[in-house]
């Protein structure tokens, strides 16, 4: 059959219906979307070293046949190993906390293997833990296509081997039929030296050298950034206008200043001011509010939606979960029901009958204000009089969903983004052109900083020791785990393994509790209540609590296995506490043996709670293409672009999508066409 770049990829040759769902996994669904699939790391063959001649310390990169595998036991825990050699020597491959029977089934004896990464000696013995690796020939197999010495490694998932990966983009790629049509302009592609698309595709996967690779790598860049510019400026275009203006009258907003129990910080109040001019105008306000965790955003957000509610209109709050919609929900009614402000939930998972109800008060203005998830942006959903539209945690949502929410009102409401995954200002500048930004760059008085110290598991029974002793002096405590229930595929500690192991240790009197996402709606939000008001001493929970309602008492943060948390989650989880006078404490407990990227999470943590620092190293940390996006924290994510890397082709990209809307709004212009098309 013909392919082209819509074609799903499960009728390409050796894939079918199984393996197509596999690869879905990895966002492959189409034939694009496996061209533009990004190779996470390349390993170059040229320059292997000879197992014989390693010396412990060393990063390296080996290429031989897998002697043997097995599994063996490391102190408490079971280890995976192959023992590789080259003719020269062996030595030890070693993988901890992984399910042995995924990567017993993923390597043979006599596979040729290429691996990289750090050398360490124990008992005379060589050894990589957690190699990066690529199988480049199976056990009697003749060797196949060379794909020169520098070796594409693609993202993972069970059942799809890197290797099938590479054959599959090297097929459609030699395959001549295929038609990658171009979509950058001949005259930008002259004007910055970009590639052709398919020279950029091929180049990208099958490089002879880095700088090839880094060229294609930044035409795809520019690419992308081009088109994510020119979406952004006609989604302005359709969304933005004009809007009702809105004065601060005081009738509200004065009695909730004057009702909280600490001053403001000179940043909420200069951002306040920023939005009340913006607010007063005709126009729309389009703005980015960033402040780290435990910086006040939230009572900045409730302050401008106050401000519509005084003007007799309604104010909508949108958040990418249902957890984090309650915890809004109930810090929302807390402040604006002694106010007389009705406020309304929207999620999901409401029965028909409320869902009835709440629609109801929406569309009549008994709801003063709504929180919700998506479900705010339904079609049934009708606001009587909408001035006002809260955003948090923009990153989860894409442009068109925001879009939606601002079509809601019957004039364009006022907009307010909210981020607690710092960005670095340029970064914001750049990519939210079409937002003003706001930066709350103080915490409120009174904090005392949060020390934070990273252990291995050998110290956990003295970490809980001092934990219980603590809570015996009055203070509270999370216990993070990353999963639910004890997994077989995985070494980790669940939460309600933690949950009952501690209960297990705990001194007599010490009140523990539980809570993740599959417990109801009402019982989470009893536990975080009944933490608040000191009904228990400990809570342990899931990421759920990675946003919640202020615990003042609460000053200890453990986290279990905190190598399988990005950083920016761990920041977020750490931000629970700090936030009375007391000093708190935050415990990252991890096994001895992890990778590079965790250690370096580790350290980034320990060694500053400054979220812009840590915004910094995680983009660093994280590559091309995986930015704090769509598959964890923070910005839209990109599947070529890094964010850090790449101001000049970001700025080249945004320069002339302005310039060509300039010209030519609705691409009509010969020149442009591929651009609508694209």
């Amino acid at each position: 059959m013909a392919v082209d770049l819509w074609t799903e990829v499960r009728y390409l040759k050796g894939v079918g219906p199984k393996r197509a769902e596999l690869l879905r996994r990895l966002g492959v669904v189409r034939v694009v979307d496996l061209l533009y699939l990004l190779p996470r790391k390349y390993l170059d063959r040229r320059n292997t070293a000879r197992i014989a001649n390693l010396r412990g310390g060393e990063e390296t990169v080996i290429f031989g046949e897998i002697l043997t595998k097995g599994i063996k036991r490391m102190g408490k825990r079971k280890a995976f190993t192959l023992i590789v050699g080259d003719g020269s020597g062996w030595l030890e491959l070693v993988w901890l906390n992984l399910d042995p029977r995924i990567l017993d089934r993923a390597f043979r004896v006599g596979d040729r293997i290429i691996a990289s990464g750090k050398v360490v000696r124990y008992r005379g013995v060589k050894q990589i833990f957690h190699p990066e690796y690529e199988i480049v020939g199976e056990a009697g197999e003749p060797q196949g296509r060379d794909f020169g010495g520098i070796i594409p490694i693609y993202p993972q998932t069970e059942g799809i081997k890197a290797r099938f990966i590479r054959k599959l983009v090297d097929g459609l790629l030699q395959d001549s039929t295929l038609e990658i049509p171009e979509t950058v302009p001949e005259n930008l592609r002259r004007k910055h030296g970009w590639l052709s698309r398919r020279e950029a595709l091929r180049n990208l996967h099958f490089p002879q050298d880095f700088r090839q690779a880094e060229r294609a790598r930044a035409t795809l860049a520019y690419e992308e950034m081009l088109y994510f510019f020119l979406n952004l400026g006609e989604i302005r275009r359709e969304v933005l206008g004009e809007a009702i203006p809105l004065k601060r009258t005081g009738a509200l907003t004065d009695t909730f200043l004057h009702s909280l129990p600490f001053e403001l910080t000179g940043a909420q109040r200069r951002v306040m001011a920023e939005i009340e001019a913006d607010l007063a105008r005709p126009e729309a306000m389009h703005r980015l509010l960033q402040g780290d965790v435990g910086s006040g955003k939230t009572l900045v957000a409730v302050y401008t939606m106050l401000i519509a509610v005084e003007n007799g209109y309604q104010a909508a709050l949108m958040a990418p979960t249902e957890i984090l919609a309650e915890q809004h929900f109930l810090v929302l009614t807390e402040f604006l029901f002694p106010l007389g402000v009705q406020v309304e939930l929207l999620t999901g998972s409401l029965k028909k009958r409320q869902r009835n109800r709440a629609l109801d008060r929406i569309e009549t203005g008994a709801a003063q204000v709504v929180v919700g998830t998506h479900a705010l942006i339904e079609e049934g959903v009708r606001f009587r009089n909408l001035a006002v539209a809260v955003v948090d945690e923009q990153h989860r949502f894409g442009v068109l969903q925001r879009g939606r929410l601002l079509q809601k009102g019957q004039k364009t409401p006022h907009f307010l983004v909210m981020t607690a995954t710092p960005i670095p200002r340029t970064l914001a500048l750049t990519l939210y052109g079409d937002l003003d930004v706001s930066v709350i760059d103080e915490k409120p008085p009174g904090r005392a900083p949060i020390r934070t110290r990273w252990v291995t598991e050998e110290k956990r029974d003295r970490v809980y020791e001092w934990v219980f002793q603590k809570v015996r002096e009055g203070q509270q405590a999370y216990v993070v785990a990353p999963l639910i229930e004890e997994s077989e595929k995985l070494d980790v500690r669940a939460a309600e393994e933690v949950f009952e192991d501690l209960k297990r240790r705990a001194p007599e009197g010490v009140r523990i509790g539980l809570i993740h996402g599959r417990i109801h709606q009402e019982e989470r939000r009893r536990l975080m209540m009944a933490l608040r008001r000191r009904e228990l001493d400990i809570l342990v929970a899931t990421t759920v609590i990675e946003v919640g309602i202020d615990v003042p008492s609460a000053t200890i943060m453990v986290i279990e296995h905190a190598e399988r948390f990005g950083l920016a989650q761990l920041h977020q989880l750490r931000g629970r506490v700090g936030r009375g006078a007391e000093r708190s404490y935050c415990i990252l407990i991890t096994p001895r043996q992890i990778s590079e990227d965790a250690r370096a999470r580790m350290k980034a943590m320990v060694a500053t709670d400054d979220g812009f620092e840590i915004a910094e190293v995680d983009l660093r940390l994280r590559g091309p293409g995986e930015l704090v996006g769509t598959r964890q924290h923070g910005l839209p994510g990109f599947r070529v672009t890094d964010l850090l890397r790449d101001g000049p082709i970001i700025r080249k990209a945004k320069a002339d999508a302005e310039a060509i809307l300039a010209q030519d709004p609705a691409l009509e212009r010969p020149e442009h066409r591929i651009l609508k098309e694209g």
